[in-house]
C-alpha cells in the first residue's frame, strides 16, 4: 500500500492556532476576531482576510523568530516523520497560514526538510507586511491556499491520499483526499454532512492507524 500525506499546520502539527495569534500579537486584537468571524461565515474571501490582517499589522524579523520560538508541535509528529521517512511516505505540511512562522516553527523543532505549501509572507524592513498567494485556486472553499489542490497535484497513480487536520480550510483537503484525519472543526463537518474520517487527537494515534493500515 503506497500512501501520501497532507497535514495542516495550525491547531494540528502546531499546538495552537499560530496563524491568528501572530495576527492578534503584532496586530489588532478585534479586528482579528472580526475578520475571522467574516471569513469563518463565508463572508470574506481567504486572500482578502490576510491582507487585512497585514494592513494592521507590524513585525521585524527578529520579533517573528523570537515568537516563533516559543510555539510547541505536537509531541508525536516529530516521531510520526520520522515513521513516515521509514516506510517511505512523502508528507506535506498544507497551510492556508504563512510560510514565514510555519517554516521557523518547524526548524526550531528539527523538522526543516518537511515540503511546505503555504502563502508567503513578506516582512518589510519598516516592519510592514505584505502577503502573496501562490497556490490560489478560484471556485474552493474561500482559501488563499487550496489544501484540496495539492491533495490532488501531488497524487500519483496507485497511492493512497491522507489527510490529516482540524478546521475549516481544511474542508477543501477532505474533499479530495481518500483517507482522512478529523478533529476540532474538520470532525464536526464530517459529522455534520456524512463525510467518512478517521478521529484522532495526537499524531501518535494517527502513526497507530496508518501501522494497522500498512499491516492489513
Amino acid at each position: 500500500m503506497k500512501l501520501r500525506v497532507f497535514c495542516d499546520f495550525d491547531g494540528t502539527i502546531a499546538q495552537n492556532d499560530v496563524g491568528n495569534l501572530v495576527f492578534a500579537t503584532f496586530g489588532d486584537p478585534d479586528n482579528w476576531r472580526r475578520l475571522v468571524d467574516l471569513w469563518q461565515n463565508g463572508d470574506l474571501d481567504g486572500r482578502d482576510l490576510w491582507r487585512k490582517q497585514c494592513a494592521v499589522s507590524k513585525m521585524t524579523e527578529q520579533q517573528l523568530d523570537d515568537f516563533a520560538a516559543t510555539q510547541q508541535v505536537d509531541p508525536d509528529f516529530p516521531a510520526f516523520v520520522k515513521f513516515c521517512e521509514l516506510y517511505n511516505i512523502p508528507v506535506y505540511v498544507v497551510s492556508d497560514g504563512m510560510d514565514a512562522y510555519i517554516s521557523r516553527i518547524l526548524r526550531f523543532n528539527g523538522l526543516n526538510n518537511l515540503e511546505i505549501r503555504a502563502n508567503h509572507l513578506e516582512i518589510h524592513q519598516d516592519g510592514g507586511l505584505s502577503v502573496e498567494f501562490p497556490y490560489y485556486q478560484p471556485g474552493c472553499c474561500n482559501c488563499g491556499n487550496c489544501k484540496g489542490y495539492h491533495v490532488e497535484k501531488e497524487k500519483q497513480p496507485g497511492e493512497t491520499t491522507v489527510y490529516i487536520g482540524d478546521g475549516h480550510s481544511d474542508v477543501c483537503g477532505l474533499k479530495a483526499a481518500d483517507i482522512t484525519f478529523a478533529k476540532g472543526y474538520l470532525l464536526d463537518y464530517c459529522r455534520e454532512n456524512n463525510y467518512d474520517c478517521k478521529t484522532f487527537d495526537t499524531f501518535a494515534d494517527v502513526q497507530k492507524e496508518i501501522e494497522n493500515m500498512l499491516e492489513n
